[in-house]
């Protein structure tokens, strides 16, 4: 356990895939060399874990991937920096790496489709099955409430609202006779290849949905857009996740209009900030340069 003085106690693991793999010694171990089931990626060790032990209902979990640093520039120290300063009220913080892929989209259902076809459609199947309805198609995620790769902790409360609704999941997908776990199980494409299942694309969004749904989740954000490379992104990125959180906190169809307006124009306005900032243009160059800065802390 790691408990810095007099600040609440912590568990903050990176899953261990194999000997090899260079981890933070800051962070605790949870060890999943025997990789019994590669199907379920990051779940099947989580789900190990929250299964099978006693959880302290004052502290914080967390579950991280070997890339944590690569992908997001924070050190398990200041991880726990972030986690003993936060207010007492916090049940979740969120360390996700810049989500500006996200941004562009109304929400993480919307983008999963957009990179895995037909996960709005089979998502929504489960979601009823397990007696969670939702209507995804308009649901709204923001830098607010969107998780990234797992990259977060919460206090055990968050934990078994999200074991209930992944576990529920995890037996329809389980299910060999079942067409709708067939449809969990079918492959989709994934960085440039077709064999990963659906199931953990949906899975790695429930934690985000249950953000959305459960406003009574007290949670915090470490900082959504930093990034480690394409900067040209952000700004567009940044505008389309202010215009959805201005709907969303009030209600203007106005806000929703220029969203839809400014998604659409993405490619072409990433494009201008992009050949203005390798032109040296004043007006683009000194702001991306202190976007890049974030990504330092």
């Amino acid at each position: 356990m790691t408990m810095l003085s007099g600040t609440r106690p912590m568990h903050v693991f990176q899953i261990r895939y194999g000997p090899a793999v260079d981890l933070d010694p800051g962070f605790e171990v949870l060890d999943n060399s025997a990789n019994e089931r590669p199907d379920w990626f990051e779940y099947w060790p989580i789900r190990r874990f929250l299964l099978g032990e006693t959880l302290d209902e004052d502290a914080f979990y967390g579950f991280l991937s070997p890339r944590f640093k690569q992908k997001t520039n924070l050190t398990a120290a200041t991880v726990h920096e972030c986690i003993a300063a936060a207010g007492a009220a916090t049940e979740v913080i969120l360390f996700g790496p810049s989500i500006h892929n996200s941004a562009y989209y109304l929400s993480v259902f919307e983008h999963g489709e957009a990179e895995h076809p037909g996960l709005c459609e089979v998502a929504a199947r489960v979601l009823e099955r397990i007696g969670k309805p939702a209507d995804l198609r308009s649901l709204i995620s923001d830098s607010r409430n969107t998780v990234h790769s797992n990259y977060f902790v919460a206090k055990p409360r968050f934990w078994r609202a999200w074991l209930a609704v992944t576990e529920a999941i995890f037996a329809l997908a389980e299910s060999a006779d079942d067409p709708l776990g067939a449809a969990l199980r079918a492959p989709t494409s994934y960085r440039g290849s077709r064999d990963t299942q659906m199931k953990i694309f949906i899975v790695e969004r429930i934690a985000t949905l249950i953000l959305v749904s459960d406003p009574s989740f007290a949670t915090q954000v470490r900082d959504p857009f930093a990034a480690r490379a394409r900067f040209y992104k952000l700004p567009v990125a940044i505008v389309c996740d202010a215009l959805k959180i201005a709907y969303v906190t009030q209600g203007r169809g106005q806000y929703m209009e220029v969203f839809r307006l400014v998604q659409g124009l993405r490619g072409f306005l990433n494009l201008q900030v992009r050949v203005g900032d390798r032109l040296g243009c004043r007006r683009v160059r000194p702001y991306l340069r202190n976007l890049k800065a974030y990504w330092h802390g």
